[in-house]
């Protein structure tokens, strides 16, 4: 049966592996989303890189400077495709679920970077052309350099959070005074309310919609967000019936002080993912409030 399958799928793999793309692509826009929609350079690397290994079939007599191109391109998919298993492995079920309950279609795309990671391999493997791993091993790093870039960005805003006093560094004028206005500061700030870091991440009936892989790499490099590695991360003390009480994450002070560090920037980001349970698009924060999403 497998075998069968096997033989019958081979030659027309190209087309599969567009249709599994579409697929995807539609059933996390509007089905089961694990994927916010992704800041624009990192919307534009996904397009590039997963659309050169689509192009690939049709485009592999194509004169050798294209061909290199590509197989750059391709090394960078490779790096896509582990970034997307790695993101969902922060929810290992759902690869069980997708596993066990292939016959209901949606679950099993949850392997669809695995399956297009391992075509990538095999595809270099079998290329007759001079240097082939070589460029593609850099298209693989090339994201590493992204990387590098981000996490010094990052380092910075620690620094200037940990040279704070301890009592200071919940204190929205105190980090105004100190925290560098930089790319990976806009970030953090705008984390869980703008900034999508987890699977399936929803707070005070928000889900952030916009998917940025560099704050979620350094997030990760430090233990994740469940390690409280974000230093803008802004918590507000509660008490609760039942002897429940302590520091927890606030979501207007973090809006306020997102607002406050970018003001030219705007809080809302329009997305499928980004309503409430009413299905209506969030309302936005309104300075001098602490409402920054409307309950029914």
């Amino acid at each position: 049966m497998i075998k069968k399958l096997i033989t019958w799928a081979r030659p027309r793999l190209r087309w599969i592996n567009i249709g599994l793309a579409a697929f995807a692509l539609t059933a996390n826009q509007y089905m089961v989303q694990g994927f916010c929609q992704p800041v624009a350079w990192a919307g534009i690397v996904l397009l590039l890189s997963i659309g050169a290994f689509l192009a690939w079939p049709w485009l592999d007599t194509a004169p050798r400077v294209v061909r290199y191109g590509l197989l750059f391109l391709q090394g960078v998919a490779f790096t896509v495709c582990a970034y997307c298993g790695w993101f969902m492995s922060m929810q290992p079920e759902l690869y069980f679920i997708g596993f066990f309950c292939w016959w209901l279609l949606v679950p099993i795309l949850v392997w669809v970077p695995a399956f297009f990671g391992l075509q990538l391999l095999q595809r270099v493997a079998r290329l007759h052309l001079p240097g082939r791993w070589p460029v593609f091993l850099v298209g693989v790093l090339a994201p590493l350099i992204a990387v590098g870039w981000a996490q010094r960005q990052y380092q910075a805003v620690e620094t200037a959070v940990a040279r704070l006093p301890p009592a200071q560094r919940q204190q929205i004028p105190a980090l105004l005074r100190v925290v560098p206005r930089s790319y990976m500061a806009e970030r953090l700030a705008g984390a869980y309310f703008k900034y999508h870091n987890y699977p399936e991440f929803i707070f005070d009936g928000w889900r952030p919609p916009l998917h940025d892989p560099l704050v979620n790499v350094c997030l990760w490099l430090r233990g994740g967000w469940r390690k409280h590695a974000n230093p803008l991360e802004m918590k507000t003390y509660q008490v609760y019936g039942g002897g429940y009480s302590g520091f927890y994450r606030s979501l207007n002070k973090q809006v306020k002080l997102y607002q406050q560090l970018f003001p030219q920037l705007p809080v809302k980001a329009d997305c499928v993912c980004s309503r409430n349970h009413d299905g209506q698009s969030y309302q936005g924060w309104v300075p001098g409030t602490d409402t920054i999403y409307q309950q029914q």
